[in-house]
């Protein structure tokens, strides 16, 4: 029986500071979790940018879009205010500030967002950082897009990979995956049962599971043998996790 549940930090610790920021990952840091999750566009130089949306609009007080951005018009941005004026003047991480402030050991789910243009250049700039980071051996590369997936396996197969669900398929995902090579998935809340579970593990493969948030929740998807739990409340995970003896 599996004893161990990660807590997964989404965004890092985004009840306590503007998702997706360098504030957020340190918080989450310091409760201990095992593995932080981000987000990775590509802006128009080809920097790489930290934030979920596509768009400026929601998590600064610019607008436009990310992708017709360079890195020195989104430095311009208050990635910060939005959340609390103590955060006023916060600026949108890149991937590599963002790898430098997650160190060793903890775990690194790295979200890619855009599919790629099937030139290359975002998977090239996204291994570029990983590997000038030293970061592979505890990244997990997570994209729904197997084209791209398939182009970075080419590049780096020494990597972890994960194939998000196109939808709510269920068990089809976990076929899909293991019909793809993948060894890791990342379903969503609703596919989720103990039976899900047994499958996942019966296809020798692991689980993280998007998203639980309240304790309830928690404690019935540890229960069933959950490998992973992506949360927005890292620090109740982690009080649930000590609850029921899952944290390691």
């Amino acid at each position: 029986m599996r004893t161990v549940t990660l807590n997964i930090a989404h965004r890092g610790d985004p009840s306590n500071a503007p998702e997706n920021t360098l504030p957020a990952f340190e918080a989450a840091l310091r409760i201990g979790v095992d593995m932080v999750e981000f987000d990775v566009h590509q802006l128009a130089d080809g920097a790489l940018a930290v934030m979920h949306d596509a768009t400026v609009d929601r998590c600064t007080d610019g607008s436009g879009s990310l992708g017709e951005m360079t890195l020195a018009e989104l430095r311009r941005l208050d990635a910060g205010s939005w959340f609390a004026p103590a955060f006023a003047g916060l600026r949108v991480p890149t991937m590599q500030e963002a790898l430098d402030a997650i160190p060793p050991p903890t775990l690194l789910n790295i979200h890619l967002k855009p599919a790629g243009d099937g030139s290359g250049r975002f998977e090239a700039a996204v291994l570029e950082c990983i590997e000038g980071a030293a970061a592979g051996p505890r990244a997990l590369v997570v994209h729904h897009d197997l084209p791209t997936l398939n182009r970075l396996r080419e590049r780096a197969p020494e990597l972890r990979y994960c194939l998000l669900p196109a939808g709510p398929d269920g068990f089809e995902y976990i076929r899909r995956a293991a019909g793809e090579g993948f060894g890791v998935l990342q379903p969503g809340r609703a596919m989720m049962s103990a039976e899900f579970c047994r499958a996942v593990h019966d296809a020798e493969m692991t689980a993280n599971v998007f998203y639980a948030d309240d304790a309830d929740t928690m404690r019935r998807f540890i229960e069933w043998g959950i490998d992973g739990i992506l949360t927005n409340d890292p620090r109740l995970l982690a009080d649930v996790l000590v609850e029921m003896g899952r944290d390691g």
